[in-house]
């Protein structure tokens, strides 16, 4: 039998948004994570992102790399995102590369299954967006931000 784990959130370590290029975008924390927990495939996390800025730039969940980090991405990755405050839009590029998008705020939940196009959830509201997210498996996640 095992035990719960809990994880402090004063032990997490906030880090910058993935590709914002600017502290000033937000932060996000990845909690139910490696090192803070070794999970045998689901993760989690919570984010704040600051209005005009998106938690992550346009990607799909194959792999990506920017300044200060480098995500590798398990075949058959999900992840969910739950908004917990705030306004913005999920984005995403069609197979002939038009944008569409549909807005989004607090309550709603996106779910982004395997495969899933290329896309971003951008804050285009007034105030801080929070989000919770999960997935499943972990990605791989190489950070060197100073």
């Amino acid at each position: 039998m095992v035990e719960p784990v809990i994880i402090r959130g004063a032990e997490v370590n906030p880090v910058p948004l993935p590709g914002a290029g600017s502290k000033e975008a937000g932060w996000m924390k990845r909690i139910v994570y490696p090192p803070h927990a070794l999970t045998k495939g689901t993760f989690m996390g919570v984010s704040e992102i600051n209005p005009g800025y998106s938690i992550h730039r346009w990607h799909r969940h194959t792999s990506d790399m920017a300044e200060g980090y480098e995500i590798t991405y398990p075949i058959n990755f999900e992840e969910i995102y739950h908004i917990v405050r705030g306004t913005g839009v999920i984005q995403w590029k069609t197979d002939g590369g038009k944008i569409s998008e549909k807005p989004i705020g607090a309550g709603d939940t996106l779910w982004f299954p395997a495969d899933v196009v290329e896309h971003q959830l951008l804050n285009t509201g007034t105030e801080k967006m929070y989000i919770v997210f999960c997935g499943s498996p972990t990605p791989r996640v190489i950070t060197t931000y100073k």
